[in-house]
This record gives structure tokens, sequence and C-alpha cells, in this order.
């Protein structure tokens, strides 16, 4: 990818981030970034493309990093480092809730591939979490939990902002059932 066409996808994510997706529109990217409309339309070939771009730019940096985050660990370990990894984006000063979910939620059904890279990123990441806890009892009912539990607080900490509480307090919550159902049979 070209050093422009990669400035380009940046500050649209990033303008995507701070405001929303039908408020950012290709001139102000055009702006923003430096270039030409022009150079955008060359790189993008209209406002749609750019913002399927953008996601499926931030899904490879978020399988990248959690993975690497994660690196060899297994079972609990793995669990808990899939949380403190969000926990450390919720306290980031650019966290806005998920992208994906708010790219969802301004496209309409006929924005078949968005809504495809949004589904392919929230099943990755019940995947990673299942295939990193799979050894664990009861590790269908594990991921399901915990994927819903992590989604629940990207929510909530976008409308209330993080509280390290509420986030510990369900973390030890989510431990405790886990490693209460080790201890039963199946």
């Amino acid at each position: 990818m070209s050093k422009s066409a990669q400035k380009i996808l940046n500050v649209a994510e990033q303008l995507f981030n701070e405001h929303s997706f039908v408020a950012v529109g290709v001139d102000l990217i055009r702006d923003e970034s430096g270039c030409s409309k022009t150079t955008l339309y060359t790189y993008f070939k209209n406002k749609q493309q750019l913002v399927c771009s953008v996601l499926q730019q931030r899904d490879l940096r978020f399988r990248e990093s959690l993975t690497t985050f994660v690196a060899e660990h297994r079972g609990l370990e793995a669990l808990e480092k899939i949380f403190v990894w969000h926990q450390n984006w919720f306290q980031t000063d650019h966290f806005k809730g998920c992208l994906f979910v708010r790219a969802v939620g301004e496209s309409s059904q006929q924005d078949l591939e968005l809504i495809e890279i949004a589904k392919q990123h929230k099943l990755w990441l019940r995947n990673f979490i299942f295939e990193n806890i799979q050894d664990l009892k009861f590790s269908h009912q594990i991921t399901e939990m915990s994927f819903n539990l992590l989604e629940g607080l990207i929510s909530r900490f976008l409308v209330e902002m993080y509280d390290e509480k509420v986030f510990l307090d369900t973390q030890s919550s989510l431990y405790f059932w886990v490693k209460t159902l080790q201890l039963t049979t199946e």
C-alpha cells in the first residue's frame, strides 16, 4: 500500500472513531490527510470502500495486537490476558466503543460487505477465546460468557466511562465461575 493510501486510511479511521461514519465526509478526510480528491478516489472508489478498508485495517491490527498480547498463554491465563488487553483499551483516551458495531449501526441492510467484515471480526474474537481456553471444562459456555461480558463492558464503558471497580468485579466474577466449573464433573 502506498504512503498516501495508508495516510488516508489512518486519518479516516481517526475521524470515524472521533465522530461517526455519517458525520465524516470525504472532503474532511481529504483535507485532514492533505491529499487531493483525485488521490483519494484513486485508492478508494467511494466512501463505502474507504469505510470497509478502514475496518479491515483495524481488524488486522486488533488480531495482531491481541494475539501478541496473549502469546503462548492458554486456559485461564489466556482468558486473563484477553481481559487485561481489553482493560488497557478501555482506558485509552481514544476509546469510543467498538468501531465495528458503530459502523453496522450507521449502515443499512444493503451494506453487506461492511456487515460481513463486522461479523467476521466478532466471530474471530469468539473463536480466539475458544481456541485459547478449549482445554478447560465447559469451554463453549465459558467462551460465550466471556465474549458477552466483553461486549457488554465495551458498551457500558462507552456510555458510562471506564470504571475500574466494575471491570474488576466483572473479571473476578467470571474467574470465580470458571474456576468453580473446573471443579465440577461434566
